[in-house]
């Protein structure tokens, strides 16, 4: 096993988030405008854009194996057929996008054998883990030192089209609805490692565009008085939030340079006492680019009763 960034398969954290109270009053603190305000509003989107490419890269490989159960997917074994009803796909620590990531863990597929999941409605279960394998984690190689994310929990995928990703034709979808209540932790969030939630009701629908698949996200519920919620719990400074979708989030997820960064789209954090906007695909002077590979998100809220913005870098 390897050294720091194996932390996870060896520390059990001892303390675990409470469940996220629904229907919160906002939080209305308003907090002076300092640096380090400035910091943790950039850490908070940054964490959501990660924290989102990772677990949207992990429901897009279970979509290419519940549709081809032989599907050959980077950094993973090929999948396992434990039974008619359970595939399970085993990652190999092997390297991702220009050996940037390495994934470790397992994801565990229960559905019927006897309803194909090419049928509109088809359901799937998906566990971060299984018998072996303790959640889903990715390491960020090219941080020094290493740094990871890991997920853990239970995903309900719902085929709503119906049809495989492998059938798509140019100009076809396939569309699916995730719902989950799952947990993550950075291993550099504190000396003692926490768990905070993550939960997920969003539709998203992967398009054929001549030859390359076009990834877009929408927000699928109302909660806490919010619309267009996609995620929702709490951030690693343990503040309660929710992620709405303003404008469809949408990702080239052919193109491995991108490693899952979004091309387009805004959402809006909020709950917290200074809700952030974000949005996706500009250049490092925070302009907004429809070519070529982005530098990251634009970000802006109010403190104090001032504007305030920030251009935040992609991880690649």
């Amino acid at each position: 096993m390897k050294k720091q960034k194996r932390f996870f398969n060896y520390i059990i954290p001892i303390a675990l988030m409470g469940f996220l109270l629904i229907g919160c009053a906002k939080e209305t603190t308003t907090r002076v405008d300092t640096t380090s305000n400035a910091t943790t509003q950039t850490a908070i989107a940054a964490d959501e854009v990660t924290l989102n490419n990772e677990f949207d890269l992990f429901v897009d490989d279970a979509i290419a194996v519940l549709s081809n159960h032989n599907a050959t997917l980077t950094g993973a074994y090929p999948p396992d057929s434990v039974s008619p009803g359970l595939i399970e796909i085993t990652y190999n620590d092997k390297t991702v996008f220009n050996s940037t990531k390495t994934r470790l863990g397992a994801d565990s597929m229960h559905f019927n054998p006897a309803i194909p999941w090419s049928t509109p409605g088809a359901t799937a279960t998906l566990s971060f883990g299984d018998q072996l394998n303790a959640g889903y984690e990715v390491n960020f190689e090219s941080n020094n030192p290493v740094t990871s994310v890991r997920l853990n929990g239970i995903l309900t995928i719902i085929n709503q089209s119906g049809g495989l990703l492998q059938n798509l034709a140019s100009g076809d979808s396939i569309v699916v609805i995730l719902k989950g209540s799952l947990t993550y932790t950075f291993n550099d969030n504190a000396a003692t490692i926490v768990y905070y939630p993550f939960n997920v009701c969003q539709i998203r629908s992967i398009k054929n565009v001549g030859g390359v698949f076009i990834a877009s996200t929408f927000g699928d519920t109302a909660i806490g008085g919010y619309q267009k919620v996609c995620n929702w719990g709490l951030d690693r400074f343990a503040n309660t939030y929710y992620t709405s979708i303003n404008t469809v989030v949408v990702q080239n997820i052919s193109n491995a340079n991108l490693a899952y960064n979004p091309i387009s789209g805004v959402k809006n954090i909020q709950g917290i006492s200074e809700p952030i906007l974000c949005a996706f695909g500009v250049n490092s002077a925070g302009n907004v680019i429809t070519s070529g590979i982005p530098f990251g998100q634009y970000i802006s809220w109010y403190n104090n009763g001032g504007g305030a913005n920030a251009v935040v870098p992609y991880y690649y």
